[in-house]
């Protein structure tokens, strides 16, 4: 382990922003009832793009599921993760000028 990783000794690599990496680190770490919406949304997601003919809808689901599988990968972060949406539903978002942009985290998460 290096030094850089200390902090996060519990943490595993960062999951494939794909339907299997992501279910393979909530079905590792995240309690049933998130694996079954996850499962549930991704079905949902799958039949919609089938439906229509209209990939967005799956990627979106995805994207945004492997944000929550990133935070189970590391306890510490994803108790920080909950926290900050019970934060957001309490008091609503942070304003703007603290928010991070789509291209922002397209370049720190590669997504």
């Amino acid at each position: 382990m290096t030094a850089s990783h200390a902090g996060h000794a519990n943490s595993l690599p960062r999951p494939a922003c794909t339907p299997a990496a992501i279910r393979a680190v909530l079905a590792a770490n995240a309690d049933p009832e998130v694996l079954q919406r996850y499962d549930s949304e991704l079905d949902a997601a799958f039949e919609n793009a089938r439906e229509h003919g209209d990939l967005t809808p799956l990627v979106q689901t995805v994207r945004r599921w492997w944000f929550e599988a990133d935070a189970w990968r590391d306890p510490d972060r994803q108790r920080e993760f909950l926290a900050r949406i019970e934060k957001y539903q309490n008091e609503g978002p942070p304003p703007p000028e603290n928010r991070m942009s789509r291209e922002e985290i397209r370049a720190q998460y590669g997504v």
